[in-house]
């Protein structure tokens, strides 16, 4: 549409910084799967104050330069037996899992926490939402 007109943001978004960044490595799960060929969140956590000074200035640039690389925003979605089925016929006996890229779910959770924390303090969450 033409003229058209947004309202005033309720708060200036920043990148996130290394501390949000290590905060989102820690809460990693271990042993959880990534696409094949990316950083297992094993890695990432055995390396977490090593790293983390370097993953800082690469995903504060995907803001400053308006870009996200296509890799991070690929998944794969397999689906696995549920153990114990009697028959494996049945649609429920199988669950999918998504298998996505270390870098792409980092970032992602830290955008993801600034907006929820911000949210919150704004008010802007009815008091009814869950999940």
């Amino acid at each position: 549409p033409v003229n058209t007109s947004y309202p005033p943001p309720k708060w200036d978004f920043t990148p996130p910084t290394d501390r949000q960044i290590l905060q989102a490595i820690r809460r990693l799960k271990n042993g959880k799967a990534t696409r094949p060929g990316t950083i297992p969140n094993d890695v990432f956590k055995a390396t977490a104050e090593l790293i983390t000074p370097h993953l800082g200035p690469i995903y504060r640039a995907t803001f400053t330069l308006n870009t996200y690389p296509d890799e991070w925003s690929k998944t794969e979605t397999i689906v696995l037996k549920k153990p114990g089925k009697a028959d494996y016929r049945d649609p429920n006996a199988w669950r999918p899992i998504t298998l996505s890229n270390g870098h792409g779910r980092l970032l992602n959770s830290c955008i993801a926490e600034e907006i929820t924390k911000q949210a919150e303090l704004l008010g802007l969450i009815p008091a009814m939402q869950f999940g």
